[in-house]
């Protein structure tokens, strides 16, 4: 059965190589336009899956799944506030990415704050999106390895099975760019969607279907459904708030957003892309969570580690060995697809951003060779971290969109505020980084820990969470200094792009 499911995941992996190759070279295949945005030419039904895969990952699947093990259906509230309102306000921020993006050759997420507030800014912003991205990048990896050690029946090792897959990733990033991992991203965006769907219709008959599945879980685990108003000590509404908040604002300042804005063939491409992308979101998401409510009733005593894999234990509790393999498989092709977009946008933003600063008259060739060496730099670096796991997968995403979170202020400012200067977007951005890094070693000094410290509301902190305090002080410090400081030569001629009647 090892060699079943193992030589699934491999074929996967190399039919992905095949499929990231063959879209590139279809391409232009020389200039850096076509390998970091695939020369805007991306139509709405591969950026609709390309984006669900690049954000639903390891921490959809496995990660909601054991969340809801863990902590019952307030998972499902946080859900609700996060991604309902997700895809209006993506289309509210990202509008004018699209549209200046395709007038003004943006490849990177540095460069629309380079162009309305300046160097230092676009210095600033791929830096903190690298930092950022480490955690969830981690937490893909982490769900990786455990896919492998799981499906192989324990004879792989975790630590083995953290190369697996990072491997095959770097490989078809390096080869097919943005173009590729599109192309990629929608066939195995495709495939876990179908998986979800068949796991949880599987595990709910199991137990008479899904009303009689919750009433027994209700039952045997009353907790799961206790939410703060009622009593539960976990699922306060400032618990929900802060989660949920940290997951969609995060989720709208992170790559992916940016790098699809961009590939976008058309206006109606993108509005599509947007708004089906909630949609779908919604409804996979709340499947994966509920499956893992349900686990409760196949494996009832897992650790809080261990419930990271009540997803692959409730596919070989429920399915036949081959439909559990393919079910495990599609939660690992969504971590790979989340890997993909956030390694491709960082990559980007270093060739982009930072690279070009230092030598503006980089040719397209040496920008595309920098991009490939990031890929593989990024990747080491996440397998050494993944190393000694010690947060559930969960977690380690939410704390990433936190981080994120804070450059929702200068975003907004860009495209919406004549106002925003650059003294503000920069003391914003880096007061409210700074002060979740300062949550971050607070937990670890304290031995509060850092999942407590920035998620788990606190009394010292007015019953809000660290995230809630760092965003606020990020939009206090953003709103104050920009009222206070005048507006620079580069604000002043960014306006007339940004705001231009056009636009409206």
């Amino acid at each position: 059965m090892f060699n079943q499911k193992i030589a699934i995941l491999t074929g996967i992996c190399l039919g992905s190589v095949l499929i990231s190759y063959a879209a590139y070279r279809r391409g232009k295949g020389k200039s850096a336009d076509d390998y970091f945005v695939a020369g805007s030419s991306l139509g709405y039904f591969v950026l609709i899956f390309s984006l669900l895969a690049s954000f639903l990952s390891a921490f959809a699947m496995l990660g909601m799944s054991s969340m809801g093990y863990r902590m019952g259906f307030g998972s499902l509230f946080v859900l609700t506030v996060n991604l309902v309102p997700l895809g209006f306000l993506w289309y509210f921020m990202h509008r004018k990415t699209f549209l200046i993006g395709r007038t003004r050759k943006w490849m990177s997420m540095g460069a629309p704050f380079g162009e309305r507030y300046g160097t230092t800014m676009r210095t600033i912003i791929p830096v903190i999106v690298l930092v950022a991205s480490i955690p969830y990048l981690v937490a893909q990896v982490r769900g990786i390895g455990i896919m492998i050690n799981t499906m192989s029946d324990f004879e792989i090792p975790y630590e083995a099975g953290l190369f697996f897959a990072p491997a095959f990733i770097a490989l078809y990033l390096i080869l097919g760019g943005m173009k590729g991992a599109a192309w990629v991203n929608t066939v195995q965006g495709v495939f876990f969607t179908v998986m979800v769907f068949i796991l949880f219709f599987a595990v709910m008959n199991k137990h008479g279907g899904f009303a009689a599945t919750m009433d027994e879980v209700a039952l045997r685990h009353p907790d799961l459904f206790a939410l703060g108003a009622k009593g539960g000590k976990l699922w306060s509404y400032p618990m929900i708030f802060g989660f949920s908040a940290a997951m969609c604002l995060g989720s709208v300042c992170f790559p992916q957003p940016y790098m699809h804005a961009y590939s976008s063939s058309s206006a109606k491409g993108f509005k599509v892309m947007i708004f089906v992308f909630g949609a779908i979101c919604v409804v996979v998401i709340s499947m994966t969570t509920m499956i893992g409510i349900a686990g409760r009733l196949f494996e009832p005593d897992l650790t809080k580690l261990t419930a990271d894999e009540i997803y692959s234990r409730t596919a070989d509790a429920t399915l036949p060995p081959w439909g559990a393999a393919l079910a495990v498989a599609g939660a690992f092709t969504a971590a790979t697809t989340t890997v993909i977009g956030v390694v491709f946008g960082n990559a980007s933003n270093i060739a982009n951003d930072l690279y070009k600063l230092v030598k503006p008259q980089a040719t397209a060739k040496q920008l595309v060779m920098l991009g490939r060496i990031c890929i593989g730099a990024i990747m080491a670096v996440c397998i050494a971290l993944a190393w000694n796991p010690n947060i559930p997968i969960a977690e380690l995403a939410i704390i990433a969109f936190g981080i994120m979170a804070v450059t929702v202020f200068p975003l907004w400012g860009a495209y919406y505020w004549k106002r925003a200067t650059r003294f503000g977007a920069i003391a914003g951005t880096l007061a409210g980084v700074g002060m979740n890094l300062t949550f971050i070693v607070l937990g670890v000094v304290s031995g509060t820990g850092v999942k407590s410290m920035l998620l788990t509301p606190q009394d010292f902190l007015l019953n809000l969470n660290g995230f809630l305090v760092s965003f606020i002080v990020a939009g206090v410090v953003f709103f104050g200094v920009s009222l206070i400081t005048p507006l620079g030569e580069t604000e002043k001629k960014s306006l007339e792009l940004f705001f231009h009647p056009s636009l409206d």
